[in-house]
């Protein structure tokens, strides 16, 4: 009776072992391109104020690719770059959680490519741009340079390329007299510069035309900080192919009339092609 009672554990054991296997092999593999297609579904993970602009450019790489679009909006910008235990090691190289285990192929987010995040993850360039503060326009002539935001409020959202430039300063060259930050989403940002609750924001350049010829109307770019940077989708360091038809989709997005630049024209208020131009002319680069 023992003998019976001790082989029918060893086979509950033996099943059990086997279906752990079997649930690690389905979450915890990156997927290739040839996986994406073999499911026929690309999954896409988006964050920030401007997902449902990534929701739709993100469809629109789905139907390049001839596979339907799985969107996941994830609870925090920086959750994109957690690690296992949940949180962000910039100084670390490891492939983040939702792309190690296959629940994230692709981040069509504006994400700033930056050395950090290239520990992480590979990126495929869209545009570039530049930051600005944005200040009220009661206020413009008291922000000429950067050392006139020490001291002074802001509103950013956690884990932002703003955020980082700011606690950087703070740190640096504002260190006697920092930056006070209250993290807010880049929408809630925007509304409170205009509504005078905070005294200044960062925003790319992209986002700041957007906001100040089409959403608000006393809030201005005061100047621009920082050096131009390059924009990009995020993909697993691992997957090589993807990268490479997403590298030739975006040249083809690039050009006038195509599908980026009318869901540009509906969300940001002005093409992809026209923003491209408008930032290389302003730039001379």
């Amino acid at each position: 009776m023992l003998q019976q009672k001790g082989f029918a554990l060893n086979i509950v054991f033996f099943i059990f072992i086997m279906l752990l296997i079997s649930f690690q092999k389905t979450v915890s593999e990156a997927r290739p391109l040839e996986e994406i297609q073999k499911t026929g579904e690309i999954r896409l993970c988006v964050a920030g104020s401007s997902h449902a602009l990534y929701t739709k450019m993100g469809i629109i790489l789905a139907k390049a690719l001839g596979v339907k679009p799985v969107i996941r909006r994830l609870k925090s910008w920086d959750q994109q770059f957690h690690g296992q235990g949940g949180v962000t090691i910039k100084e670390k190289s490891y492939t983040p959680y939702l792309m190690e285990t296959g629940e994230c192929d692709c981040y069509p987010n504006d994400l700033v490519m930056h050395d950090w995040r290239s520990k992480k993850l590979d990126f495929v360039l869209l545009f570039k741009t530049r930051m600005t503060i944005v200040v009220h326009n009661d206020n413009k002539e008291k922000f000429k340079t950067e050392k006139d935001l020490e001291g002074k409020q802001t509103a950013v959202m956690k884990g932002t390329t703003y955020h980082t430039w700011i606690e950087e300063k703070n740190t640096s060259d504002f260190a006697y007299n920092p930056v006070k930050i209250q993290f807010m989403t880049t929408d809630n940002s925007m509304m409170a510069v205009e509504d005078k609750q905070v005294d200044f924001t960062i925003i790319g350049a992209d986002g700041a035309l957007n906001w100040t010829r089409n959403k608000i109307k006393n809030s201005v770019v005061a100047f621009f900080i920082g050096p131009v940077t390059k924009v990009g989708w995020g993909f697993n360091k691992q997957d090589k192919n993807l990268q490479a038809v997403a590298a030739k989709f975006f040249e083809t997005q690039r050009k006038t009339n195509s599908e980026f630049d009318a869901i540009w024209k509906e969300k940001v208020g002005i093409t992809l092609s026209e923003y491209t131009l408008f930032l290389t002319n302003l730039l001379g680069k």
